[in-house]
Parts: structure tokens; sequence; C-alpha cells
């Protein structure tokens, strides 16, 4: 196991043992956990929603399979927005669903990117005869991994590149791997790329190489507990909204 993995998995255990000592109660307004390559998007859109109705929102952002790993020991959550569905249909799963009210809000696209300068490949069979250490979010932690590992098993190049990856905590830590010079290649989301100034897109993953890559958000716990929450989810849906994901390389959805 590398050490950065057991680094990782020390900061998971770290953020469970808080969460399962919090309770329901200990947060106001609106708490929403979710994928860390939404951060740009909804901190701005929080913004404007909190402008607009006075209620405040505030999010806890991470890898989506550690974010639902805290709402199932008891971490306080209104709401959810992971990256890939696994980590949602896990909390839609059993006798008791922990999650209601589940929307497919966008969708993303996988890219490889490098420091600027570096030169572009037509495939990512390419990065077999490059050199250097590719940058990867853990597919343990995080949906953007297991999407990179499928791309990379899909043109038969994970076993000769599986010595060289970094695995990373979420896909935020893998694009600054590569803007700090950790790493020379990562394999991370097209909307983190474009709000990185330090690195360059070297190429865009056929889609038909990975699972979709969808953003499925939910309610947290019974829905009559408050509107608040369900209003949120429906912003999160209108126009204004929309544009700002948009902007930031998110793809709406399809309903």
């Amino acid at each position: 196991m590398t050490i950065s993995r057991l680094i990782a998995i020390s900061v998971l255990l770290s953020v469970l043992v808080t969460a399962a000592c919090q309770g329901k109660g200990d947060h106001k307004g609106i708490l929403v956990l979710a994928a860390a390559s939404m951060t740009d998007a909804l901190v701005e859109i929080g913004e404007v929603y909190e402008d607009e109705t006075g209620i405040e929102v505030t999010f806890s952002f991470g890898g989506s399979n550690a974010l639902a790993r805290q709402v199932e020991f008891g971490a306080p959550a209104d709401a959810v927005i992971f990256s890939g569905e696994p980590p949602m249909e896990r909390l839609e799963g059993g006798s008791e669903p922990i999650v209601t009210g589940r929307i497919n809000l966008l969708s993303n696209r996988l890219v490889l990117i490098g420091t600027e300068g570096t030169t572009p490949v037509d495939s990512l069979i390419e990065l077999g005869y490059r050199n250097g250490r590719l940058a990867l979010a853990d597919p343990a932690f995080a949906p953007a991994g297991l999407y990179a590992s499928q791309a990379l098993r899909s043109a038969d190049i994970w076993q000769d590149l599986e010595p060289r990856v970094i695995p990373t905590l979420d896909v935020r830590a893998a694009v600054a791997a590569v803007d700090s010079g950790a790493s020379e290649f990562g394999l991370v989301y097209a909307t983190d790329a474009a709000n990185a100034s330090g690195v360059q897109v070297l190429f865009v993953v056929p889609e038909e190489g990975h699972d979709p890559i969808v953003y499925p958000a939910a309610l947290v716990g019974d829905p009559d507990n408050g509107n608040e929450p369900a209003e949120f989810l429906e912003f999160l849906q209108t126009d204004p909204s929309s544009e700002i994901f948009q902007r930031h390389g998110f793809q709406v959805a399809t309903k």
C-alpha cells in the first residue's frame, strides 16, 4: 500500500470518527455534502441562493465514496450531490433508504491533463510510451478514480501504468498533483481541468471507455423535516443555476 493511500485512509477514518460523534441538529441553514469536482460551481450558486432567499447554504466537499460513508456513519447533512451513481445507490439501498427524492443533475467528461507545454496525445495508449507519473483520484474514495481506471483498462494499458499511478483522495487533489509538478499527468474531470490555471488538457477521453459520468442529488433523511433542502435542490435545476454549471464546464443531465 502506497504512502499516499495510507494518508488518505487516515484522513477518511478521522472524518468518519468525527462525523459519528455529531448530531443531525448541530448545524443551521442547509448543509450539503458534495463531490469535490463541484466546488467552484456550487459555491457560486450557494451565494446566489443566499442572496435571493436569505437562507445560508454550507457545503462540505470531498470524494463521493468517502462522503457517502460519512452519511452512513451519521454525519449531519440535509442533501448530497455525488459524482457517480454507486455512492447514491448505496444510500438508496436497504430496507430503510438514507436518501430520498433523487434527481440526476449533471454530467461531465474525463480528460488527460499535463503541465503547461506538455505535448498532447492522440490516445491514452500513448501514455505507455511517455515517462512520468499519473495522478488520479483513488477509486476507493471517488468515482473519478473508477472512471479513470475503467478508461485505462479499456485502452488495455492499466497494468503497464499502475506502478506509476499516484492515487489521491479526490479529483481536486489529482489536479493539484499535476499543477504542483508532483505528477506529470492526471486523469481528471474536464471541469476541474478548466478551473486550474497551471495545467492543460492533452486528450479528451472517449465516453465509451467508461461508465456515464452522472451527478445525482438527493435529500438526506425524512423529506417532511422541512422544505428548505428540497427547495434548494429545485433551485439547482433552474436556469440561473444551469448557466453557472455550464460556465464551469458541466453538462446539464437530460431528464
